[in-house]
């Protein structure tokens, strides 16, 4: 019996990410060259692949979803497609013809905001078709949003002490002080009816051994008992907080939450008692669509930042639903 199909649909425009000036720090992907010269020696194994960013993508990004689509591939037995939104022209969007290919898709909203990658109305129709079957699936996932300007951003003084605040909470010398991430994510979830913002980027808190802390699940919202066995999620540097506001004839449930590191510097813009963040939500339209839409960050998929087991553990969940 064949089961479900999965896409991964990567939001970012591949020409225009590649095509950032090497001059400007913010809001770009480092070149290979760079990512490698601060991580040294641990991508020494990459030295001879093209050193731009096309590079970083291509080797270090991209690669990191590979063993999600092994595992749901040798559990489905159906090949993972894996898909940029914009590669080479014309652009792949999210119209019926792709999306009836998939009971599962995973959107990964890794495009910098200033690439202005936006969910057409067509495409939003169709997601919304596309979720009227209650056996579909869609994960929409950005990433965090760093360094953006929270008071006048006229003066530089003070944005640069605030991103150099938010630089010594999470310390991840590959990125640069303002990098905003997860545009089209927003805008698909703003024309589905929900207001879901991708807010800061927050240190996760680990055990004494160096793994994930167990999330705080509310198993009582789970119905497709997509956590069940999944204890914790992972360690990337800088996990974005899911911030929702209510709207009127759709349902938000917070699913689990993670803490935040409470050893790493306090966040300038983090209340004290503010101890854990959203880090995947239940989205419901009743009466609109009976389908499954999930918000998490994109490293879900990862196998790059800790926590593996657990994270298989909900990619087995996913692709055994019915």
């Amino acid at each position: 019996m064949t089961g479900r199909r999965f896409g991964i649909y990567f939001a970012w425009s591949r020409p225009t990410e590649l095509g950032a000036h090497m001059d400007e720090l913010e809001n770009r992907y480092p070149a290979l060259y760079e990512f490698r010269r601060a991580n040294w020696p641990h991508f020494e194994n990459l030295k001879n692949k093209p050193q731009d960013i096309g590079g970083f993508l291509d080797d270090v990004i991209r690669p990191d979803f590979g063993r999600f689509s092994a595992l749901v591939q040798e559990r489905s037995g159906n090949h993972v497609k894996i898909i940029q939104r914009v590669d080479q022209p014309p652009t792949q969007e999210l119209d019926k013809d792709f999306l009836k290919d998939f009971e599962t898709l995973i959107v990964v909203s890794l495009d910098h905001d200033k690439t202005n990658q936006t969910a057409t109305q067509g495409e939003i129709d169709s997601v919304k078709d596309f979720l009227g079957r209650e056996d579909h699936c869609v994960f929409v996932c950005p990433h965090h949003k760093i360094g953006s300007p929270v008071g006048p951003a006229d003066d530089p003084k003070k944005v640069l002490e605030d991103q150099t605040a938010e630089w010594e909470h999470h310390q991840d010398r590959t990125i640069p002080g303002r990098q905003e991430i997860g545009g089209f994510a927003r805008s698909l979830l703003k024309g589905l009816g929900f207001d879901v913002e991708n807010r800061w980027g927050l240190n996760p808190q680990a055990e004494e051994d160096g793994s994930p802390s167990p999330i705080l699940k509310y198993s009582d919202v789970d119905t497709a008992k997509i956590l069940d066995g999944v204890t914790t999620l992972n360690l990337h540097a800088h996990l974005p907080h899911l911030n929702f506001t209510p709207r009127a004839g759709v349902e938000i449930d917070v699913l689990a939450r993670q803490r935040i590191n409470p050893r790493a510097k306090r966040h300038p813009f983090v209340p004290p008692d503010f101890t854990a963040f959203n880090a995947l939500l239940s989205l419901r339209a009743p009466g609109r669509w009976p389908g499954c839409l999930y918000v998490g960050d994109a490293t879900l998929w990862s196998r790059a930042f800790g926590g593996l087991r657990s994270l298989e553990r909900l990619w087995l969940n996913l692709a055994d639903m019915r």
